[in-house]
């Protein structure tokens, strides 16, 4: 059984044996002795802490002595920090693999050209240049793709940040040349930087505005899915009363890649919230990859299955379309209504009226005659709203009266009812 204390790390609290305790105060004792720097301590305990991160070791796991001696052989000895084997190192320090950061030391604006250009290891103005061209050529991308990486690649802040934007390993000898360099362009940075200082900090506000509004976002299309394949399955898959889609087996399929695809939306837009809070992509690149994989794969499946099911859901669409014609009508240059349906008048030498609708309303409902050539229409009975027992594709039956005659050009209407012309007559 080993006993244990907490301790704070570059900002950190963990919990450390007390053996491993010993034995890293000992350490940093030591390097203490090396620099009377305390800039240069705490990007030590900094770097630190982001070594026993990715070492897994964080929440309840206890830092033990085997952690420390990683740690050390990390980091290096002590000793590392004189003049002359701070100098040796920088020299002889191995490559390590870059990461992605935004250069603010380097930044005209937030430093996304200068950290892309360390990534690959291009010039700096190569990458401006680039982001330039694609903002004129390609319709405003290179704008895009640019405040998207501010808003989620991180800045380089601490030492070890920088060395790894580099490609530098972090040792303590390269942390202490890092500090001392930065030391050196500290003043004519805060000289000049009070302005974008200023700007990044509303941005940061914006910024973290945005990812609680893409979280709010993603969040409400999720439930919403949830509850509309809640209701297809209590429902027998059936979406609308008047079940125009989705209706086979093949309809239901498409509906359900359709809702994966929309799901995958949201989790981007639940994932590049985090990311707008934390600076940094919240899921590994491969949970990304696969998340993409399966968008494309969905997409190229949805498409194959639109294209062969569209025919058939168009042919649905116009049987639900009706036209009843009322024969018998005696000539007329006048019309007056009373309810509010919808006229449309077409120029003809024949004098007719048809009803165009969906569903099966009651046409009993509604009264068209002639009198004195004046056309009467009366809907003041017509209930034109559907009481469906679920969901409603149409809700309405979009009732409108089709008038044809050779010319009429006074019009008398009630309520909401409102004349179309599809062929407007010529008016001498």
């Amino acid at each position: 059984m080993n006993e244990v204390t907490r301790i704070h790390l570059g900002r950190q609290s963990f919990t450390i044996s007390v053996e491993a305790h010993r034995a890293l105060k000992a350490y940093l004792v030591e390097i203490q002795k090396q620099v009377a720097d305390d800039d240069v301590a705490n990007e030590v305990e900094l770097r630190m802490s982001e070594l026993l991160g990715e070492r897994g070791v964080s929440g309840e796991k206890v830092i033990l002595p085997e952690d420390v001696d990683f740690l050390k052989q990390q980091l290096g000895n002590p000793t590392d920090f004189s003049d002359e084997e701070s100098s040796k190192a920088s020299k002889t320090d191995e490559p390590a693999e870059r990461r992605l950061f935004r250069d603010t030391d380097a930044a005209m604006l937030a430093g996304v050209s200068a950290g892309v250009a360390n990534y690959f290891g291009l010039d700096t103005v190569l990458v401006r240049l680039i982001f330039v061209l694609l903002t004129i050529f390609g319709g405003g991308l290179g704008i895009v793709l640019y405040v998207v990486l501010w808003l989620v690649v991180p800045p380089a802040t601490t030492a070890s940040e920088k060395l790894q934007m580099q490609g530098k390993s972090v040792t303590l000898g390269a942390l202490k040349d890092s500090v001392n360099k930065a030391g050196l362009s500290d003043a004519a940075r805060r000289a000049n930087g009070s302005f974008l200082s200023i700007i990044n900090s509303i941005l940061g506000a914006a910024i973290k505005i945005i990812g609680v509004g893409f979280i709010v976002a993603g969040t409400l299309m999720i439930l919403a899915l949830v509850a509309l394949k809640t209701y297809m399955l209590l429902h027998h898959g059936q979406l609308f009363e008047e079940n125009l889609f989705p209706v086979d087996f093949r309809e239901q399929w498409l509906m359900t890649l359709g809702m994966i695809l929309t799901a995958i939306v949201a989790v981007f837009l639940v994932l590049f919230g985090v990311a707008n809070l934390k600076r940094k992509w919240p899921v590994r690149g491969w949970v990304t990859a696969v998340l993409v994989g399966v968008f494309l794969v969905g997409l190229t499946a949805s498409m194959a299955l639109s294209a062969d099911i569209a025919p058939r859901v168009r042919e649905r669409y116009e049987e639900s379309l009706h036209t009843t014609a009322i024969k018998n009508i005696q000539p007329f240059d006048k019309v007056t209504t009373t309810g509010g349906i919808d006229i449309a008048y077409v120029t003809s030498p024949t004098y007719s009226v048809n009803l165009h609708y969906s569903g099966q309303p009651d046409l009993s409902k509604i009264k068209v005659d002639v009198q004195g050539k004046t056309l009467h229409i009366d809907s003041t009975t017509f209930d034109g709203s559907k009481h469906c027992d679920m969901l409603c594709l149409f809700p309405e039956y979009n009732m409108t009266v089709e008038i044809f005659a050779p010319n009429v050009q006074d019009f008398n209407t009630s309520g909401k009812a409102e004349v179309f012309f599809p062929h407007r007559p010529e008016i001498n």
